[in-house]
């Protein structure tokens, strides 16, 4: 993993603040909930009702497997979407969870944290999700038809960005900030949350535990822990059975 400048890294924490701001607040406890089908679970934060807006990128989720075992499978996957103007396509992947000793770089010396990313993918069909103009709320999409066995470590689960397209199907080049498709998420207390960044004068993208850096580059730069409205998650389920 590369090292971070902190001030790159507080830099990205403080745009995630300042974008997350107003995202409003419901019970964080539930983050396994039974649903209707009697083998079936539904992991996650995901909750129908809480979420705010943000532009939909690389954004990928920590599902941890509860039944600590091989025999379970993925079901569904759900998101929300909180606002499309354009026909928007989107990849769902799968990947390995990566545990690593996080460097980042200060004045006095080096400051180190564990943290985990999303790491080796873990293979399957190409998994293409369109979403439409003036698609709102619920999406699920039905993983059963792709025999996905979820590893006893859990995985991650990614809803990544891959271009727009007008009416006549044409790929559009660029949007401004308000017309790209949001999707939405919610307060968290979890360290589960990992964006795509960047480095500064380069063009090769890395995953980046974004709740875990907040805290550090906060307790850091402040002396204090992070304001807890700071701390988000994308607005994911996975649903999964056990054979």
């Amino acid at each position: 993993m590369k090292k971070l400048l902190l001030t790159s890294a507080l830099f990205l924490s403080l745009l995630a603040f300042a974008q997350n701001d107003l995202v409003a607040f419901s019970d964080l406890s539930n983050n396994d909930i039974s649903v209707s089908k009697a083998q079936d679970v539904l992991l996650g934060e995901y909750d129908v009702e809480s979420g705010k807006g943000r532009a939909l990128g690389r954004d990928a989720y920590f599902f941890e497997n509860k039944e600590k075992t091989k025999g379970v499978f993925l079901k569904s996957f759900l998101f929300k979407v909180d606002k499309a103007n354009h026909r928007t396509k989107a990849n769902i992947r799968f990947y390995k969870k990566k545990e690593f000793v996080q460097e980042v770089y200060l004045d006095l010396g080096t400051l180190t944290y564990p943290s985990f990313v999303p790491g080796e993918v873990i293979e399957a069909s190409d998994i293409v999700v369109y979403i439409e103009p003036g698609q709102k709320g619920i999406v699920e999409i039905d993983l059963s038809q792709y025999n996905i066995a979820m590893p006893a470590d859990g995985l991650f689960v990614s809803l990544e960005g891959d271009g727009y397209f007008d009416i006549d199907g044409n790929k559009i080049a660029s949007l401004k900030s308000k017309d790209l498709t949001q999707i939405s998420f919610r307060p968290s207390v979890t360290d589960n949350y990992c964006g795509s960044a960047t480095l500064y004068g380069k063009d090769s993208e890395f995953w980046i535990n974004s709740n875990k850096m907040l805290k550090v580059d906060y307790n850091y730069a402040f002396k204090k822990e992070v304001p807890q409205k700071m701390l988000v998650a994308p607005n994911f389920g996975l649903k999964v059975g056990v054979k």
